[in-house]
């Protein structure tokens, strides 16, 4: 009696882990990501941040556009914002199959996944010109697939997020900086940001377009 009490001990430590774990994996903190962007051209004019007010936001996105990407020595002409749309799909997992089978249990000991989720993220890069009114919207999208073992819990899942999401902005960035030229045309039509005194109705523009284009909303 006493040795089937044993044993049952370190099964049930085993299955509490898997539990655990299993909960763990299908959130990505976009706070804690931390992103870089290669695109160095400093092609497009220099753009103000519009977007979420939110401190560590705001510090992502400037580092993001404002290391070399915008040309920031002359004069705002416009407003840029970037955003973030995650959606996640859980696994079913293998832990709810070693409970019903629990020769299955070992497998836990060699890091075969007891779970994951299916993760689908999209990244958004918005301009617009002084007056509020959108110039481009860039939008990329990845899917991938995260898992957990014993080895290898969730507390990656937000480190995996931000290569994902560097991978899509730099893509993004990319393909801005070839339309640079096009885009400078419609920024200095408009004129700068200093020369448009109605910052309110800059902002209603800004807020009417994602008002009347639901899919912009995500962060």
């Amino acid at each position: 009696m006493k040795n089937k009490h044993f044993i049952a001990v370190p099964i049930a430590v085993l299955l509490l882990l898997c539990w655990t774990f299993t909960g763990c994996i299908s959130w990505i903190d976009t706070r804690k990501m931390n992103m870089a962007v290669e695109n160095k051209s400093g092609q497009i004019l220099n753009l103000k941040y519009a977007g979420d007010a939110e401190e560590k936001l705001k510090g992502m996105a400037e580092s993001m556009v404002r290391n070399g990407f915008l040309n920031t020595q002359g004069e705002e002409y416009g407003y840029y914002d970037i955003r973030y749309e995650i959606t996640t799909r859980d696994f079913t997992p293998l832990t709810a199959y070693m409970v019903a089978v629990p020769i299955l249990i070992p497998l836990y000991l060699f890091g075969v996944p007891t779970a994951g989720s299916n993760f689908t993220i999209v990244a958004q890069f918005y301009i617009f010109d002084a007056n509020g009114n959108i110039v481009k919207h860039y939008s990329n999208t990845k899917t991938y697939n995260q898992s957990v073992n014993l080895y290898m819990n969730g507390s990656g899942v937000s480190k995996r997020g931000a290569r994902e999401f560097t991978t899509l902005f730099n893509v993004i960035f990319n393909e801005a900086a070839s339309q640079s030229e096009e885009i400078n045309r419609a920024l200095r039509n408009a004129g700068t940001v200093a020369s448009n005194s109605s910052i309110t109705e800059v902002q209603a523009n800004i807020d009417r377009f994602f008002r009347e284009n639901p899919y912009a909303q995500s962060r």
